[in-house]
């Protein structure tokens, strides 16, 4: 449950900001209050505000540190792009999928952890590469990035 102390503390912030639909802010103070985004914080900032909730979703699904802050999911990205690929991107998440039993949705057995893939993190040069939380790791193998990920 979240307190009427907060909800009061929330919309106060929002009143004082130059741009009140500076949805980031926003959710970067509701982070740093809560350590968290609940559905029912989301639709609060949307009634305040006057932005759609499914702006504010699109939102925390474009920033990780948002994103991860809903789903208490750890988002593992495993690059497939050409160059990683080459360099066993393919053969990591493959043995991933494997060792964490996920889902179709990518979801793993014990619920932590979504594997997904992407066709490119930037850093070719580096290659395999993976982003855990949205830190991305190069130069990776199955070791170290079990290692990382305390599997």
């Amino acid at each position: 449950m979240i307190s009427k102390e907060f909800y009061k503390e929330l919309e106060e912030f929002i009143e004082n900001l130059p741009d009140k639909k500076d949805d980031v802010k926003i959710l970067n103070f509701v982070v740093e209050k809560l350590d968290s985004i609940p559905k029912e914080v989301q639709k609060f900032i949307a009634n305040k505000t006057g932005i759609l909730e499914i702006s504010i979703e699109n939102t925390i699904n474009f920033y990780p540190k948002f994103r991860n802050k809903v789903s208490d999911l750890k988002e593992v990205i495993i690059c497939t792009g050409m160059i990683c690929g080459q360099m066993n991107g393919h053969k990591i998440y493959k043995e991933l999928m494997e060792m964490l039993e996920v889902d179709s949705n990518g979801i793993s057995k014990n619920r932590k952890i979504i594997l997904l893939t992407k066709r490119c993190l930037g850093r070719c040069k580096k290659a395999p590469n993976i982003s855990i939380d949205g830190e991305i790791y190069s130069l990776v193998n199955l070791k170290n990035i079990k290692k990382i990920l305390g599997l």
